[in-house]
This record gives C-alpha cells, sequence and structure tokens, in this order.
C-alpha cells in the first residue's frame, strides 16, 4: 500500500471514530468549555468545528440517528480496542462536547487534531500519564502521550486539564496543547460566533482557498468554481468565516463572513441580497409554500467588516427532504 494512501486511511478512521464515539455514548454532565475557558485557537489550524453533546442530545434530529451511530460504534473493533487499550472506556461515556481542528500546512498536510471534553478526573489523567512516562514527552509542561505510531505519522494524547483530552497528529496536539496565542485572522471570527448553540465552528477562508488552488495548479485545473471565486474581489476578500447552529424541532444557522474592509463587506452583502432575491423570484409562482417560507426567511446584510446571513429548515420542509423529496425542485427548469 502507498504509505501516503495508509496514513490517510488511519488519519481518517481516528477522526471518524472519535466523531462517532461522540455522537453515540450517553451523556452525562462533563467539563464542557464556558465563556472564559473555550477552545484554543492554534494560528495555524485553518478550521474549528465545536459539538456541543449536551446541547445535540436534545434535539429531535440527533435522536433519530442516535441509535444507529451507537450500534455502529459499539460494533467498532478498533474504537473498542484503543477505548481499553488507554482505559478510556469508562470516561468517554461523560463526554459532554468535542472540537474537531483542520489543518492545512503545506508541510504538514496530513495534521489533524481533536478535543474530548468530559469529567475524565485527576485520577484518570494521573493514571495514563504514569503509564505512559517510559515514552512521553513534555511541550510547554503538557505531556504528550504516543497512541499509535506508523513510519508516517504519530497519533498522540495529551490532557488539556482534568476534564479536556486533545488527540490527532502529534505536530498538531503539540500545537494545540501549547496554547498558542489567536490568530489575528480568525480572531474576529472566534470571538463574535455565537458559542452557546449545539454546532459551531471558525474556518479561515483565505488559508483553506490557498490551499484548495495550490491543489488545483498541482493538478492542472486553473478553471472552474475556484477560479470564478478567486476572479471576485469582493469573494476574494473573506478573510475567515464563523457559523452556528441552533436544533430544535427547526433548524436555525448563521453564517458570519470576514472581509478585510468595510467596503467589501457592502459589497458581498449586495452580492449574496442579489442571489436572494433571485431566488425569491423563480419559487414567488411556487405551489410549495414550504419553498416560499423559506426564502422569505432569508436574512443578508452588511455588519461592518462582516456578512451576517441566516435562515431556517423548518420542520415541515426537514420531513419533506426526509421522505425524498426536492425541496428546490421549482428552482430547476423542465
Amino acid at each position: 500500500m502507498d504509505p501516503k494512501q495508509g496514513g490517510t486511511k488511519l488519519r481518517r478512521s481516528i477522526a471518524v471514530a472519535a466523531v462517532v464515539l461522540t455522537l453515540a455514548l450517553p451523556a452525562i454532565p462533563g467539563r464542557g468549555w464556558d465563556a472564559s475557558s473555550r477552545p484554543p485557537l492554534p494560528g495555524t489550524a485553518s478550521a474549528v468545528f465545536h459539538f456541543d453533546l449536551q446541547r445535540l442530545r436534545q434535539s429531535d434530529l440527533y435522536r433519530d440517528v442516535e441509535g444507529q451511530v451507537g450500534v455502529f460504534a459499539r460494533s467498532n473493533e478498533k474504537l473498542q480496542i484503543f477505548l481499553e487499550a488507554t482505559g478510556l472506556a469508562e470516561a468517554a461515556g461523560s463526554l459532554s462536547g468535542f472540537t474537531l481542528y483542520s489543518f492545512s500546512h503545506p508541510t504538514s498536510p496530513q495534521d489533524f487534531a481533536g478535543i474530548l471534553s468530559s469529567g475524565f478526573g485527576t485520577e484518570t489523567r494521573q493514571r495514563l500519564e504514569q503509564a505512559y512516562a517510559p515514552v512521553a514527552r513534555h511541550i510547554k509542561g503538557r505531556v504528550i502521550m504516543p497512541v499509535v505510531q506508523t513510519p508516517e505519522m504519530e497519533v498522540v494524547m495529551s490532557f488539556l486539564d482534568a476534564g479536556h483530552l486533545a488527540f490527532g497528529t502529534s505536530g498538531a496536539v503539540e500545537t494545540v496543547a501549547s496554547a498558542p496565542a489567536d490568530e489575528p485572522g480568525m480572531l474576529a471570527a472566534y470571538k463574535r460566533t455565537v458559542t452557546r448553540r449545539p454546532i459551531w465552528g471558525v474556518i479561515n477562508a483565505k488559508q483553506v482557498l490557498q490551499a484548495l488552488a495550490d491543489t488545483a495548479a498541482e493538478a492542472g485545473d486553473g478553471g472552474g468554481p475556484l477560479q470564478a471565486f478567486q476572479d471576485n474581489p469582493a469573494l476574494r476578500s473573506v478573510l475567515s468565516i464563523g457559523f452556528s447552529v441552533d436544533l430544535g424541532r427547526d433548524v436555525f444557522v448563521e453564517f458570519r463572513a470576514f472581509t478585510d474592509t468595510a467596503e467589501n463587506a457592502r459589497l458581498l452583502a449586495d452580492a449574496v441580497k442579489g442571489a436572494v432575491a433571485l431566488g425569491q423570484m423563480g419559487v414567488s409562482q411556487s405551489s410549495d409554500p414550504d419553498l416560499v417560507e423559506f426564502f422569505r426567511g432569508v436574512v443578508a446584510e452588511a455588519e461592518r467588516d462582516s456578512v451576517y446571513v441566516s435562515f431556517a429548515v423548518t420542520n415541515a420542509q426537514i420531513e419533506k427532504l426526509r421522505g425524498g423529496q426536492d425541496l428546490f425542485a421549482d428552482l430547476i427548469p423542465d
């Protein structure tokens, strides 16, 4: 097997297993993040996504899939071996949140990291750090414990405190665990994104687009949607994007795209409003009240150095999508 492919499969397996673990195990009150102890924001991270499991489990949508995900997690042999090997099977049952980091650094594109929020406790932390002491290393007071080692990568874990366990590739975890200063381009989005909702995230748009452009250039693909995006000054001015999702019977989503100038924020807001207006015109004669309601509920406006966009997907619209009906069928001509 190609070493790169093997490393990619390993990285994806661990990341998927962690997400499945957080969704499947029961939530016992553990220690989550609050306004005074938010997840770290590494300057080299291209994206940060957070899932508040205690809030997620209160939603109807989560309860619809929880049983299926739980069966998969309990039958996942590699996941169970990892939990048993680290002694985290019991502590994992108190997960209250999960934070996932994505990196797009050209010298280490395989890097990833996550943070599990749980009531691990001081005893669990001390037990693991003592068990891994012969092979562990110390970075700025943090104990970095190797869990999986292959020729392509090293997967480690490290306690940030008794309630938060970081895991992932060694370089990424060391970056997260060393608590670096916040990256200025992402800081505005981080501070102004609503983090009291079940799902929220921050994306370094500039970094992600540059990584995609570099990949396209290497593949000899110089056109397409990415090129159109780069050719638009307003779109090209986006530095970062913050989003949050609230789940109840309805789903409420809001985005904020932060630009380099207030003028570009205004231009971008005008473009978004134009797209929404076209959508509203397209469904004006529709016989589908759910589709009309959706477009009427879209909000787009400029806010100083950012563009705010929000919309809601109602329970009736969700039921229609579940039933296999195309909510936007009227927008596509016969």
